[in-house]
């Protein structure tokens, strides 16, 4: 089967390459070299104000925690916190991150996993609310809690696209099942808090619209009782994020209204049914704010077919992990060659010294040869975050397109960077 392959928005073909908010990504790889992540913060306001908007119009005290995780880039964040978002942090560093990208203290919610006393309590004293993953985490800091608290709740049910992206259900390592979270709010009490939050996390990439309601419904429920066991009322109900983007050519895009209008109608109508007061609504997008905003471009450097064709790129798992971590799907294609039709069939593979290291398996692809641009798409979460350093590569460059314009936001790493932390006699 042969055919031009499908270019995912905000992508676009000019006489068969590939454009970027009016720029040649051909060229750019020439001008930065390869690979390098490339991403439009035209993309990343469009996606947020999609989703501030569906929710914001439903439920009034709405805000959005950008998931820093997703990418930690400053630059890239900087443009979410001049939109107004939050941030989600999980560790310091992260924490620290978003502050220097304008995102102050009071916008911040800290979600630890397994952290010290020591970044427990130095995340305290900057001021943020602290959303603790289980009882024995608020104990180790009960003389220094923040004003506000909260806990991360399992209730026992979770999805995602692969197992190892479900973060709640039985064999999750996250979060305090619900029938030992109302100990954990009474004992923060006795430690003296007075202000309150709930949160869940329960899996990525989900592009049923009707889940989040279902979940939204049974954080209310599990909120209630701890409610009416701990005499407590909550300041924020956080549902996570886990919004989906569609990666594969057949996928639809999650339908935000219709997931905004079930999640704040139903927390409206469960809250007024027993008389308590609406608390602020949190959603932790990452994945659906940056995803689809980037383009990660690498060169080919060889074509090997014994049988089985192989393209050989300067992408590999240590650039974009994802594909070998999960059997995550990209789509990709050829830059300057987008007008040709596929016709071989091939695996995109890296240069690691590891079997796993393919970026695609099975994909029709016009004919290639040295040179020639691959382009991977739907790599703006978990890309440049997850890269890593393995067989001495140093991480990729970063490049960001805003208003018709490109700009270097992360230079490429060399050797004196892979060095640079080793300590000589």
């Amino acid at each position: 089967m042969s055919g031009r392959l499908h270019i995912p928005p905000p992508f676009q073909e000019r006489e068969g390459r590939l454009y970027l908010d009016g720029l040649d990504l051909v060229e750019i790889a020439s001008r930065y070299g390869t690979p390098v992540y490339v991403t439009s913060s035209g993309r990343i306001r469009e996606n947020y104000r999609r989703i501030y908007s569906a929710f914001k119009e439903r439920y009034d005290n709405f805000s959005v925690k950008y998931a820093v995780k997703a990418n930690s880039n400053p630059h890239i964040i900087s443009v979410l916190a001049e939109e107004g978002a939050g941030a989600d942090v999980s560790n310091l560093n992260e924490l620290l991150i978003a502050e220097k990208s304008g995102i102050p203290a009071k916008q911040i919610l800290m979600s630890p996993n397994n952290l010290s006393r020591e970044e427990l309590a130095k995340a305290s004293s900057r001021g943020v609310a602290i959303n603790f993953d289980d009882i024995g985490q608020m104990e180790i800091i009960s003389d220094s809690l923040p004003s506000l608290v909260s806990f991360r709740v399992n209730p026992g049910i979770g999805r995602g696209e692969f197992p190892g992206t479900v973060t709640a259900g039985p064999d999750a390592k996250f979060g305090i099942p619900e029938d030992h979270v109302i100990e954990a709010y009474r004992k923060a009490k006795d430690h003296g808090v007075r202000r309150f939050g709930i949160q869940m996390m329960t899996g990525s990439n989900v592009l049923d619209s009707g889940y989040f309601g279902a979940i939204t419904s049974k954080l209310f429920d599990i909120t209630r009782r701890i409610s009416d066991h701990a005499g407590i009322d909550f300041e924020f109900v956080d549902i996570g994020g886990g919004f989906g983007v569609p990666y594969r050519p057949d996928e639809k895009a999650l339908p935000i209204d219709v997931v905004a209008g079930e999640v704040s109608r139903g927390l409206k109508d469960k809250f007024a049914s027993v008389g308590k007061p609406l608390p602020a609504l949190f959603v932790e997008p990452g994945r659906y704010l940056v995803a689809d905003s980037t383009v990660l471009l690498g060169r080919i450097t060889n074509v090997k077919s014994y049988g089985k064709t192989f393209i050989g790129t300067d992408v590999g798992m240590n650039t974009l992990l994802r594909p070998a971590l999960y059997g995550a799907y990209h789509p990709v294609s050829i830059a300057n060659k987008l007008d040709h039709e596929a016709k071989i069939t091939a695996d995109v593979v890296g240069q690691i010294c590891e079997n796993t290291d393919r970026i695609a398996l099975d994909r029709r692809l016009p004919d290639v040869e040295e040179g020639d641009i691959l382009a991977v798409f739907n790599a703006g979460a978990y890309g440049f975050s997850m890269s890593n350093q393995f067989n001495g590569h140093g991480k990729p460059a970063e490049v960001l397109v805003s208003d018709g314009k490109d700009k270097l936001i992360r230079r490429r790493e060399n050797i004196d960077d892979l060095l640079q932390t080793v300590v000589h006699d």
